[in-house]
């Protein structure tokens, strides 16, 4: 189907420096692509379409998606039901969508599918993309640093809020001694995947960062990663910048009695409270980078970095209309 962009990693020959690209997929455009294929008097699954797509933890995903569509006699949502029969929500409400059921010939009884095993549709044409992004990221994962110990006075934090596909994000900036702040709206191709934020927030980052020079604080994980590519380290390869990782909350491993994260036999992260998770993005070491988070937060959230989240959260109730 190919609705996506393959991005390379290549050399620039002139400047004798690395130039990084990655891909950028309209996530929605190729899923509702998907939802089309979905024959007259057949039904699929958010599971069935979560591994069409690629990733079966992108079934979460599927359900946001579906409830959004804006053209649901274009795009057949309706022909998405649970994988235990039963039928599932609609936008346009539980009765519209039975009745387009049954108009397809589909037998619903008590708000289950009876003749499911017989109009099942998994037949999808698909590329798998995030098959293709995990490649990516296991690739940019391999040109990671983490051997810095040196980091910059200059400490900027960035965050991005959401509302439905409309990201907030802010930069909060400490540069020569004094504190700036910039915002920027953008309307989001890529809806919240775990494990994929980068393809989410990356441009949000690139954007906001020009004109800094110095270790950039980033809400989210690095090192700390299912394939060691979170969006601090993601971001920081493609910038080729120094960027740290925090997020709010543990969302894989095991804190051990130190305070490290451990997943898979392996240190990724480190534990400063339960909601204050450090993990290394590029161009800086585990210790270097859990000193610089308990120096910025006295041990406990930077206050750089809950600025910053307030800073997004303003700006998007300034966006909204009243």
């Amino acid at each position: 189907m190919n609705y996506y962009i393959s991005i390379k990693i290549y050399r620039d020959t002139t400047s004798k420096s690395m130039q990084l690209r990655y891909t950028h997929i309209n996530l929605y455009e190729y899923f509702y692509n998907l939802v089309r294929q979905i024959p007259d008097g057949y039904v699929t699954t958010y599971g069935e379409l979560a591994r069409a797509l690629g990733d079966i933890r992108a079934a979460r995903a599927v359900g946001y998606m579906l409830s959004i569509n804006s053209d649901p006699d274009g795009i057949p949502c309706y022909r998405v039901v649970h994988t235990d029969r039963r039928m599932g929500k609609y936008a346009l409400g539980i009765h519209e969508k039975e009745e387009r059921l049954r108009k397809d010939g589909i037998i619903i009884s008590n708000g289950m599918v009876e003749n499911f095993d017989e109009r099942f549709f998994s037949d999808f044409r698909t590329d798998f993309p995030l098959v293709e992004l995990q490649k990516e990221q296991e690739s940019i994962a391999k040109l990671a640093s983490f051997d810095g110990t040196q980091t910059s006075q200059n400490v900027a934090a960035i965050d991005v809020s959401y509302n439905g596909r409309d990201g907030y994000g802010a930069i909060v900036m400490y540069q020569d001694g004094e504190y700036t702040t910039k915002t920027l709206y953008l309307q989001v191709n890529f809806p919240y995947i775990p494990g994929y934020l980068a393809y989410r927030e990356t441009p949000f980052i690139e954007q906001l960062s020009k004109g800094f020079y110095g270790t950039l604080i980033i809400d989210a994980n690095g090192l700390l990663h299912p394939r060691k590519c979170g969006l601090a380290t993601f971001a920081g390869v493609i910038m080729g910048r120094q960027t740290i990782g925090v997020a709010k909350s543990l969302l894989m491993g095991k804190p051990d009695i130190e305070g490290y994260i451990i997943y898979n036999g392996e240190k990724l992260g480190y534990m400063i409270n339960k909601h204050c998770i450090v993990s290394p993005g590029n161009m800086i070491d585990m210790e270097s980078s859990i000193r610089k988070i308990k120096l910025l937060g006295n041990d406990k959230y930077p206050t750089i970095l809950r600025n910053v989240h307030n800073e997004t959260v303003n700006f998007r109730k300034r966006r909204l209309p009243s």
